[in-house]
C-alpha cells in the first residue's frame, strides 16, 4: 500500500519547527517495509496543487497528515492552524485514500480528532510502532481498532481509541532522509534533536506531560552526540537545537552532554529550546558554553512568587533572579517568555513581572516574550480545574479557541502596561504584535548568507532598538484588546 506522509506548518511565528516527530514516523514506517513518500509543504505557496500533483502520481492508499498545533495560541491574534488542513484533507478524500492524522494536536484532542479532522483514522501518541501496525492492518484487512495508540470508528461510526503506548527507548529521528534542508536552512531553522521524552513537572497549563508522559525518558548520551556528528558531516546544519521541554531537567544529563560534545572536540553551534530555572546553574551555562550552545530559552512565565505557585512551577521567585544574573554573566543569548493572565493574576502580580523585567532582562543579548491570555489545551491541570468548578464544560470543544484571562484584572489594563513597558525596554514583545515583517525576514536571510548561525531571535533586540524601527513602535499602539 503506497502511503504519502503530509507535513503542512502553517504557523509564520518567530519560532519554527522542522517535522521531526514525522521524520520519526517516516523512518519506522520505511524501515517496517512499507512504501513511504514524505511530502513536506512548509515552504511551498502552492500546498494544494503540490499535494494534488503527488496524489495523480503516487496513487496512494494513505495519506496521514501532522498536525502539530491546534492554533498559535495568541489570544489577541488568533490563527488556526487545523482549518488549513482541511483542503489538504478534502484532496486526498478526492482522491480515494484512507486519511490518517497524527502530531501533537491530535494527540491532545484523542478520538474526537476523527470528526474534528474528517479522518478515517488517527494515530495518538508516539507513532513509530502504532503507524506501521496500522498501516499493516489496512494492508492485511484486519481491523486496526485493537491496535495502541489508534483511533478509528466503531460499527456505529462513533470515534473510539485505544490508548496509546509510550515507548520504552527511542533513537534518532532520521529527518536527514525525509527534508531539503537547504530550504529550512535559509530561512534560518535550526535542526531539533530530542535527548529525551517526558517531563515530570507539574504546570498546570502545559500538556507536554500528557502528551510525553510525566517519566523521563533518557537517550544514552553517547547515542544523542552520534546523531549530532552524523548529521553534522551528512547535512551541516548551521546550528543544532535540543527541543526537549526541559532541556536540563535533570540537570546532569545536560551536562553530560556538553561533556561528550566538548570531549570529541566537535565544532558544532547549539541552542536549546526549554532552560529551566530548576536546573539553571552556573556550571551548567558554563558547560554549554563551551560545547558551543550560543543561546537558550527560558520558561519562568511569571516572576510573582504568588503566580509561580498558582502556575506550578515548582520554583520561586528567587531561582528566576537567580537564573537571570547567571545567565547574564555568561556569553549565551536568551529570550524569556512570560505568560500572563493565569488563575490569581492581579495587577499587583502583573506589577511583580513587568517590573522584574524592567530591572533583570535589559541588556542586549535578552529577548523578551510576553503572551496574556492562557489557552486551555484539552488534558491540562487547568481545563480539568475550570471543569470542576463548572466554568469549562466537559464536552467543551476545545480544538476551538478557549483562553483563560484572570476576572481580577482588566485585558486592557494589562496590555496598557505592558505597552508603557515596550515604549521603555525596546527588547520586549507581546506575542499580539504579529509575526515578523518582510523588513526582519529580509535581515535573517542575510545574516544566513553571511554564514551566521541561527536562531537569529538572537539579533531581534538589536533590530527593535534600531531608532526607525523604536519610532515606529513608539508611534503606534503595539498590541489591543481582544474585541467583542
Amino acid at each position: 500500500m503506497r502511503t504519502i506522509l503530509v507535513y503542512h506548518n502553517p504557523s509564520r511565528e518567530m519560532l519554527l519547527a522542522p517535522p521531526v516527530g514525522l521524520a520519526y514516523v517516516a523512518s519506522a514506517a520505511a524501515d517496517a517495509g512499507h512504501s513511504v513518500r514524505f511530502l513536506d509543504l512548509s515552504h511551498r505557496r502552492q500546498p494544494e496543487a503540490v499535494l494534488a500533483r503527488a496524489l495523480r502520481k503516487d496513487r496512494p492508499g494513505v495519506v496521514a497528515f501532522s498536525v502539530r498545533n491546534l492554533d498559535n495560541a495568541v489570544h489577541q491574534r488568533l490563527e488556526s492552524h487545523l482549518r488549513a488542513h482541511d483542503p489538504l484533507i478534502e484532496l486526498a478524500r478526492r482522491a480515494g485514500a484512507q486519511v490518517v492524522v497524527g502530531g501533537p494536536a491530535v494527540s491532545l484532542l484523542g478520538e474526537r480528532s476523527l470528526d474534528v479532522l474528517a479522518a478515517d483514522f488517527a494515530v495518538l501518541g508516539e507513532g513509530e510502532e502504532a503507524f506501521p501496525a496500522l498501516l499493516a492492518a489496512l494492508d492485511e484487512g484486519r481491523d486496526p481498532r485493537p491496535i495502541p495508540g489508534v483511533a478509528a470508528r466503531d460499527e456505529t461510526g462513533r470515534p473510539t481509541a485505544t490508548p496509546p503506548r509510550r515507548l520504552a527507548r527511542f533513537g534518532a529521528s532520521g529527518l536527514e532522509r525525509w527534508i531539503d534542508w537547504p530550504a529550512y536552512g535559509r530561512r534560518g531553522f535550526t535542526w531539533p534533536i530530542q535527548s529525551k521524552r517526558g517531563c515530570a513537572l507539574g504546570c498546570t497549563y502545559c500538556s507536554y506531560p500528557s502528551l510525553e508522559g510525566r517519566v523521563h525518558r533518557l537517550r544514552p548520551t553517547a547515542e544523542v552526540v552520534d546523531e549530532i556528528e552524523h548529521v553534522a558531516r551528512v547535512a551541516r546544519p548551521y546550528t543544532f537545537e535540543l527541543v526537549d521541554s526541559t532541556f536540563n531537567v535533570p540537570v546532569e544529563p545536560a551536562l553530560a552532554l556538553c561533556r561528550e560534545i566538548r570531549r570529541r572536540g566537535l565544532l558544532v553551534t547549539l541552542t536549546a529550546t526549554g532552560v529551566n530555572p530548576i536546573g539553571a546553574t552556573e556550571e551548567l551555562f558554563a558547560e554549554m558554553e563551551s560545547a558551543g550552545f550560543n543561546s537558550c530559552m527560558i520558561t519562568p512565565e511569571s516572576a510573582s512568587e504568588q503566580m509561580l505557585e498558582s502556575y506550578h512551577k515548582g520554583f520561586g521567585r528567587d531561582a528566576v533572579e537567580r537564573t537571570a544574573e547567571r545567565i547574564r554573566r555568561s556569553r549565551l543569548a536568551c529570550a524569556w517568555f512570560f505568560l500572563l493572565g493565569g488563575p490569581g493574576e492581579t495587577e499587583a502580580t502583573i506589577a511583580e513581572s513587568v517590573d522584574f523585567i524592567e530591572s533583570h532582562l535589559d541588556w542586549p543579548r535578552c529577548l523578551t516574550i510576553i503572551f496574556t491570555g492562557v489557552r486551555l489545551h484539552p488534558g491540562t491541570a487547568l481545563a480539568r480545574s475550570e471543569e470542576a468548578a463548572g466554568r469549562l464544560s466537559p464536552d467543551e470543544d476545545l480544538s476551538r479557541p478557549v483562553f483563560y484571562l484572570s476576572p481580577d484584572v482588566r485585558e486592557s489594563w494589562m496590555l496598557e502596561r505592558i505597552n508603557r513597558l515596550i515604549a521603555r525596554r525596546p527588547n520586549v514583545v507581546h506575542a499580539g504584535e504579529g509575526s515578523p515583517s518582510t523588513w526582519r525576514r529580509l535581515f535573517e536571510r542575510s545574516l544566513h548568507t553571511c554564514g551566521v548561525p541561527p536562531p537569529y531571535w538572537r539579533f531581534v533586540p538589536r533590530y527593535l532598538a534600531w531608532p526607525p524601527i523604536r519610532a515606529l513602535r513608539e508611534r503606534h499602539p503595539f498590541v489591543g484588546e481582544v474585541g467583542p
